[in-house]
């Protein structure tokens, strides 16, 4: 059965490469790109197996959900990630992502959202966000369905509540958190006849009372679809924390490619 499994996976994502796989912001750009009335849904699945002198699986997957009606958007986000290595456990984790949008007009739109996250690389026993911003679309360029170019910027204010595992930290460091942060970001996409999508997502979160304690991640996304319900999709990212745990790197790179579902 293991050994089917690792195929399985071998064959859904043929390409991972994962070298710092310490991600705690959580990028939604890429999922529901359209803009249709009613309920959607999508499932991404990545991994990857390795048997013989080393037994290593790696897996990442995602099933989010969408309901639009008229000027409102409620998305449902869950998803994770977990890498063993002879048979220790080497990375889990997981999140979950309540987002509504009210759209005003076509250029402004209200962005909320709350998320639980778990994340063992970051040493994360529990990170909570409640955030709350407006987005503005900046340029838009193409009004057909063949080739799209747009920018958005969002800015607004969220409270990040964040609970550490005291294992790998210092005797006296800290350990809980409890910080108002920016929550801006900028969405440059890229679309070409339906078939190419190119995404670049930057966020930065700034800790109000600290400037010197910042967060910057920046993801590409490079979606090719295969036909209506199937996308390859490779992602590129990077992710900066000024002011890391003791015991944790304050710069990440992450590379995968994989497979997403729609419905």
């Amino acid at each position: 059965m293991l050994l089917m499994l690792k195929n399985l996976l071998i064959i859904i994502c043929f390409f991972w490469i994962n070298p710092f796989f310490n991600q705690s912001i959580v990028n939604t750009e890429k999922l529901f790109s359209d803009n249709d009335d009613g309920f959607a849904a999508s499932a991404e699945l990545m991994g990857s197996a390795i048997s013989g002198n080393a037994s290593v699986l790696l897996v990442e997957y995602s099933l989010n959900f969408r309901y639009r009606w008229k000027k409102n958007n409620l998305k449902l986000l869950s998803g994770g990630e977990y890498i063993q290595e002879d048979q220790a456990d080497v990375s889990n984790s997981l999140f979950g992502q309540i987002r509504y949008n009210y759209h005003f007009n076509k250029k402004n739109r209200l962005v909320s959202l709350y998320q639980l996250q778990y994340n063992k690389v970051l040493l994360l026993n529990r990170r909570q966000l409640l955030g709350i911003g407006l987005r503005h679309n900046l340029i838009k360029l193409g009004s057909d369905t063949t080739n799209r170019f747009k920018t958005d910027l969002t800015l607004g204010i969220m409270q990040e509540e964040e609970q550490l595992n005291t294992a790998s930290l210092l005797p006296n460091e800290k350990n809980y958190t409890n910080y108002t942060r920016t929550m801006l970001s900028m969405v440059i996409s890229l679309e070409l006849k339906k078939n190419f999508t190119f995404i670049n997502t930057t966020y930065f979160q700034q800790y109000l009372k600290n400037f010197s304690d910042y967060r910057l991640f920046n993801e590409i996304n490079l979606i090719f679809s295969i036909n209506e319900w199937m996308s390859l999709s490779c992602d590129l990212e990077i992710r900066y924390d000024s002011e890391p745990p003791s015991s944790l790197k304050n710069k990440d790179f992450n590379t995968n490619l994989g497979l997403i579902f729609n419905f």
